[in-house]
């Protein structure tokens, strides 16, 4: 029972390296390992670590700030990536939440509409503040 809790602890703290970009860099991360599933474990972590579960529509994030979050995907994946307002010219723009991870043409690979009730684990208090006309360091 101790070797369970020393592993238990381990994980934690990989998942708070994780979840907070200590040492490893956040992108699409599998939550099962050897046939178990770390899901609710991960979810507890986002928890402790100040994420809460939101509805994309109900959170205000201001132009030229982005706010971290995960998607977790129902195939065992937490995908890291930001919400922020995407500028296409001054009067055209749209609330997204983009994945870090990329596809094959340099774009986002998980694209959410900022606008939905799709939900994702955000923390504001972690918002950073980006050049809007230059995303591609996002």
């Amino acid at each position: 029972m101790k070797n369970r809790q020393k592993d238990f602890d381990a994980l934690s703290e990989v998942f708070d390296d994780i979840i907070l970009g200590r040492g490893i860099k956040r992108t699409v991360h599998e939550l099962r390992y050897e046939g178990r599933d770390y899901r609710q474990l991960f979810l507890r972590r986002l928890e402790a670590n100040g994420f809460r579960e939101r509805a994309l529509r109900d959170v205000a994030v201001e132009t030229g700030w982005r706010i971290p979050g995960f998607w977790l995907d129902g195939e065992g994946r937490a995908w890291f990536g930001h919400l922020f307002w995407e500028i296409f010219s001054e009067s055209r723009k749209r609330k997204i939440w983009g994945s870090v991870k990329r596809n094959g043409k340099g774009d986002w690979q998980i694209i959410l509409p900022g606008n939905s009730g799709q939900k994702v684990f955000l923390n504001p208090g972690l918002k950073q503040e980006v050049d809007i006309y230059h995303l591609t360091g996002i």
